[in-house]
C-alpha cells in the first residue's frame, strides 16, 4: 500500500503533467511525461513557416583536442533557461532569448573511458526537476546540479562493476516519482544490463533492476524477476561476455500508474546460438519492461524479439498516448524498435494490441497477435551459412526519436532502409576483450561499397534495393500502415519534433533541417547549415515568440565508418552547433570547407615483410575507429599525421598522452612491438598509396 507522501507526490506529478501540456515551455526530456515530443504552439504555421530562419546560435562547446563528437541531446527550456548536454558529458545553460551562456559544467570524463563505449563520447540529455539539473556521465556517475549556478549537489556511482566490464553511460535520466533513473550502455563491449534508481534530493540508491541474470557461479538472483528470466537462458550461456541487455536509451514514465517503462538491448554476443547454446527466449533481452516506480519490481514485459541474433533492440524511444482502438479509448505505449515492427501495448497490462511492419522485414512474416511472438523466416536463421537480412544492425529504427502528433493522430519515424549480411563466429572463438568489441558475428552491408573496397561503409545502390538511407514516415498507428513518406535522405536522419499547427521538423546527415505538411509530407522548406544533425528538436515560446531549437554535430557510432556521398561532415568542418530559429529569422552561416592537406611523407620506420604482415594483422584494432585508407571520419586520419605524431605515435597509443582529447592508452592491449609493426605498415601503406 502506497503511503500519503507517495500518493500526494503522484498526484502532484500527474497535475505537473497535465499543465505542462499548456505550457509553453520544453521542461522534460519529450517535453510531457508522454514523450510524444509534440508542442501544442501554433505560432509556426504551414502557411508562415518558410519564413523560418536564425534567432541565434550557439558554438562555445567544450572540445577536446582536435575530435568533434556528435550532438545527440534535446535541449530542456524552463523559466527562460535552456538546459542541454554535449559531448563528454558537459553540461550547458543558457538565456533561452539570446544564447548567452549562463554556466557550464563539465564532469572532467576520463578521456580512457572511450575505449569501454561501442558508439562515441555523445550523451542524450538532461533532466530537470525541483532547480536541479541531472546528467549521467560516460564514465558512469549520475551529477545533480544547482539549476542556477551549475554546482554539483551530489555524486552517485551507478556502474556496479568499473573493472571486469565495459560499462559506459550515454542516455538521458528520467524522472520517476520520488527518483531519478538511469540506465547503462555496454552490451556489444561485454556487460550486464541493468537499470539504476536514486533518490532526487539525496542520490542515495533507491533499487536496481537487472536485466538480464549474471553468472550463476558469482552469487544468487538478485530478484524473482531475474530468476524467471534464467529459466529461458541455457545452462551454457556465455556468462563471461555478460549477457547484455543494456538500457541504454528509452525509458518513459507514466504518473498515473506510477509504472516505469524501461527499453532493454541486444544480447551478447549478438547470436543467440553463441550467447545461449541449446536456445531460450534469452529474457529481458530486446523488451519492453514495466517497473513499479518506488521499487523497481517487474510488473510486466513484452518481449518484441525473443533469442535475439540481430541487435534488434527495443531501446528506442516509447510514447505513452489514448488511442481509439476498437470503438473505445485505450491507454498505450507505442514503439517502432530495430527490428521493423510499430507495437502497440495497452501500458497497463502489456497487452499486445497489434504489430505491423513499417519498413522491409524479412526476418519475420508478421507477428502472431494472439501469442505475441514474431513468425520466423528461414532467413532468420544464420547459423549455418550467411544470410541478407532487413532490417540491418542499425535497425529500421535507431534512438533518433520518433513524434506522435494528437492533432494528425499520425507518428513521424525517423527511419533507416538498409539490408545486411548476417553471419556466425564460432561461439568457441568469441573471447572476451577488455575495452573491445565483443559482438560474436560477421556482418556486412549488402551490397558492395566505396571506391576503396572499405566493407563497413554504407552501400551504394545496389540494382534492386534500396541504398542505406533514410525516410521519415508518417505511420497512422490505429490503421496500422503508411500514410505518407519523404523523399529519401542519404545515410542517416535525425529526431522528429511535431506541433500543434501541422508543422513537422527533423534536421539530417546531410546538414538540412527540413519542415514538412504533416498532412501530407509536402516539403515547407529546407534549410541548409551544412552541419549534420542527430539529435531531436525541440519548441518553446517566450515574450509572444515561438523557437525551435535543434543540437547539430554529427558523430555516434556511425562516426567511425566513414561519411557517405552527401554528408555535410564530408565536405565541411564537423564542429558542434546548437540552432535557434524563429519566423523572419536570419540565414545560417556555413562552416569552413573541409580540406584534406597532405602532410610530409613519412620515412619507413621498418620494410621488414613480417613487421608489416604483423601490423596489418593489428590494424583492425586502430581502424574501429579511425578508419582505413584515411576514410573520411570523425577520427584523425592515421594515413596523413603529422611529423610531431608520427613522432609520439607510441607515447600516444601506450601511454595515453592524448587521452583527455579522447585517444585513450592500449599498453592493456599492445605492446611496444605491435605498436612499432601498426606504425610501420601505416606509412608502408600510406608510401605505396601516394606514389
Amino acid at each position: 500500500m502506497k503511503s500519503l507522501s507517495s500518493v500526494v507526490l503522484l498526484a502532484l506529478m500527474v497535475g505537473l503533467a497535465q499543465a505542462a501540456d499548456e505550457s509553453h515551455e520544453w521542461p522534460l526530456y519529450g517535453r510531457t511525461f508522454e514523450e510524444a515530443r509534440f508542442s501544442p504552439l501554433k505560432q509556426i504555421d504551414t502557411a508562415n513557416a518558410s519564413t523560418l530562419g536564425l534567432a541565434w546560435e550557439f558554438q562555445d562547446f567544450v572540445v577536446r583536442g582536435r575530435v568533434h563528437r556528435g550532438n545527440e541531446a534535446s535541449p530542456l527550456v524552463s523559466d527562460g533557461v535552456m538546459y542541454f548536454s554535449g559531448p563528454w558529458s558537459v553540461v550547458y545553460a543558457l538565456d533561452a532569448r539570446s544564447g548567452k551562456l549562463l554556466w557550464k559544467y563539465d564532469p572532467q570524463v576520463d578521456g580512457n573511458w572511450i575505449r569501454r563505449a561501442c558508439c562515441d563520447a555523445g550523451n542524450k540529455g538532461v533532466a530537470l526537476w525541483k532547480g536541479r539539473v541531472y546528467v549521467a556521465t560516460l564514465d558512469g556517475y549520475l551529477i545533480a546540479l544547482d539549476a542556477k549556478t551549475g554546482k554539483p549537489a551530489w555524486t552517485s556511482d551507478t556502474f556496479v562493476d568499473r573493472v571486469t566490464m565495459n560499462y559506459a553511460s550515454t542516455g538521458a535520466p528520467r524522472i520517476a516519482g520520488n527518483n531519478i533513473v538511469i540506465g547503462n550502455s555496454g552490451a556489444e563491449m561485454g556487460a550486464r544490463g541493468y537499470v539504476s534508481a536514486y533518490d532526487l534530493n539525496s542520490g542515495k540508491l533507491a533499487w536496481r533492476f537487472y536485466t538480464v541474470p549474471g553468472d550463476p557461479a558469482k552469487g544468487p538472483d538478485e530478484s524473482p524477476d531475474v530468476t524467471r528470466a534464467r529459466k529461458t537462458w541455457s545452462k551454457d550461456s556465455r556468462w563471461d561476455l555478460g549477457g547484455g541487455g543494456t538500457a541504454w536509451d528509452s525509458m518513459v514514465y507514466d504518473p498515473k500508474l506510477d509504472l516505469l517503462y524501461v527499453g532493454v538491448g541486444n544480447g551478447m554476443p549478438h547470436p543467440v546460438w553463441s550467447r545461449s547454446p541449446g536456445g531460450g527466449d534469452n529474457l529481458y533481452l530486446s523488451s519492453i519492461v514495466a517497473l513499479d516506480a518506488a521499487t523497481g519490481r517487474m510488473r510486466w514485459y513484452y518481449q518484441t524479439t525473443p533469442a535475439d541474433s540481430y541487435d534488434y533492440t527495443a531501446t528506442q524511444n516509447m510514447i505513452l498516448a489514448d488511442l481509439e482502438i476498437g470503438g473505445k479509448t485505450r491507454h498505450v505505449l507505442m514503439q517502432a524498435p530495430k527490428n521493423g515492427f510499430f507495437y502497440i501495448l495497452d501500458r497497463a497490462t502489456g497487452k499486445l494490441l497489434s504489430a505491423n511492419a513499417y519498413t522491409k522485414v524479412t526476418w519475420a512474416e508478421r507477428v502472431d497477435i494472439e501469442t505475441g511472438r514474431p513468425v520466423l523466416t528461414p532467413q532468420a536463421d544464420f547459423s549455418k551459412e550467411p544470410k541478407e537480412i532487413w532490417p540491418s544492425q542499425a535497425g529500421g529504427h535507431n534512438w533518433m526519436p520518433m513524434s506522435y502528433s494528437a492533432a494528425a493522430k499520425l507518428v513521424f519515424i525517423p527511419a533507416l532502409d538498409a539490408g545486411m549480411s548476417f553471419g556466425m563466429v564460432p561461439g568457441k572463438d568469441v573471447q572476451f576483450r577488455a575495452g573491445a568489441n565483443n559482438e560474436g558475428d560477421n556482418v556486412g552491408w549488402t551490397r558492395p561499397v566505396g571506391d576503396k573496397g572499405i566493407p563497413w561503409a554504407p552501400p551504394n545502390p545496389g540494382p534492386n534495393d534500396p541504398p542505406f538511407r533514410s525516410v521519415l514516415k508518417a505511420w497512422d498507428p490505429v490503421a496500422g500502415k503508411l500514410a505518407w513518406q519523404s523523399p529519401p535522405k542519404p545515410y542517416w536522419s535525425g529526431g522528429v519534433l511535431s506541433t500543434a499547427s501541422g508543422v513537422v521538423f527533423q534536421g539530417a546527415a546531410d546538414g538540412t533541417f527540413s519542415l514538412y505538411d504533416a498532412k501530407d509530407g509536402r516539403l515547407i522548406k529546407s534549410i541548409d547549415t551544412g552541419t549534420g544533425m542527430m539529435a531531436g528538436p525541440i519548441s518553446y515560446e517566450l515574450d509572444g515568440v515561438q523557437y525551435v531549437a535543434v543540437l547539430a554535430g554529427f558523430g555516434g557510432a556511425f562516426n567511425q565508418i566513414g561519411y557517405p556521398p552527401g554528408s555535410a561532415a564530408l565536405n565541411y568542418q564537423n564542429s558542434e552547433r546548437l540552432f535557434v530559429f524563429r519566423l523572419n529569422g536570419g540565414r545560417v552561416a556555413l562552416p569552413p570547407v573541409r580540406h584534406r592537406v597532405l602532410e610530409a611523407l613519412p620515412s619507413p620506420t621498418s620494410t621488414d615483410p613480417a613487421v608489416l604482415a604483423r601490423g596489418m594483422s593489428l590494424i583492425g584494432r586502430c581502424a574501429g575507429c579511425h578508419g582505413f585508407r584515411g576514410i573520411p571520419n570523425g577520427y584523425p586520419d592515421l594515413w596523413n599525421l603529422p611529423p610531431a605524431t608520427q613522432a609520439a605515435f607510441q607515447n600516444i597509443v601506450l601511454e595515453g598522452a592524448l587521452s583527455y582529447a579522447g585517444m585513450p592508452s592500449f599498453k592493456d592491449a599492445l605492446s611496444v612491438d605491435d605498436v612499432k609493426a601498426i606504425q610501420a605498415f601505416i606509412i608502408s601503406d600510406e608510401i605505396g598509396l601516394r606514389k
